[in-house]
């Protein structure tokens, strides 16, 4: 087996176990365990348990470029080009892993024993991401707006998305009950045409 392919199944076994007890309770040996490797194994691909899961977080920045990437927007109406842009961005962040990669940037961010070395790569690594969010802005908006327009739009737009995805995520959480992944059809509608009144003043 490469490296590459041992490094991708620690990854998805370090996600798996957070999914499924939490990130402090996702031990090295757990992890290793549910990988069928050796913790040494792992150390020799990542070092330490920290730095695995940068690489979680890493998994999730990739997929997040994908999705961007993926992302078709299409439409004669700016309604509808941006129900593109919000459903390319809703299935990213709310498939299941998405909530291992945020409990790693939460919990990593607020660790006190947290390398600077980590603290820098898990601030920067946003910074990274996205540079396809003003092409995908320019083709909701079209050609009228300035590019620095496009731009601040195109991160406002992501922003407000990621932001009800987040909300979502955090209901779903809750011993409560709730409308849940049923209402965002209707969500979206409103969510949509609010953008839409908002962009078009």
């Amino acid at each position: 087996m490469s490296d590459e392919s041992t490094r991708a199944r620690v990854v998805d076994a370090a996600i798996a176990c957070i999914l499924d007890e939490g990130f402090y309770r996702a031990s090295s040996n757990k992890i290793a365990k549910r990988a069928g490797v050796t913790w040494g194994v792992i150390q020799y691909h990542f070092g330490t348990r920290e730095a695995l899961m940068v690489g979680v977080h890493e998994r999730g920045l990739v997929e997040l470029e994908r999705a961007l990437a993926g992302a078709v927007i299409t439409g004669d109406t700016l309604e509808a080009r941006l129900t593109c842009f919000v459903d390319a961005l809703w299935a990213y962040y709310r498939r299941p892993e998405f909530l291992a990669y945020m409990q790693v940037v939460l919990n990593l961010s607020h660790d006190p024993t947290t390398a600077d070395s980590t603290r820098l790569a898990l601030k920067t690594s946003h910074e990274q991401v996205g540079s396809r969010l003003p092409e995908l802005g320019r083709a909701v908006l079209g050609d009228g707006p300035t590019d620095a327009e496009v731009v601040d739009t195109s991160r406002f737009l992501y922003n407000v998305v990621r932001g009800l995805a987040l909300d979502q995520e955090l209901l779903d959480a809750m011993p409560v009950e709730h409308s849940g992944a049923a209402a965002f059809g209707a969500q979206r509608t409103e969510l949509v045409r609010v953008l839409a009144a908002s962009l078009s003043r």
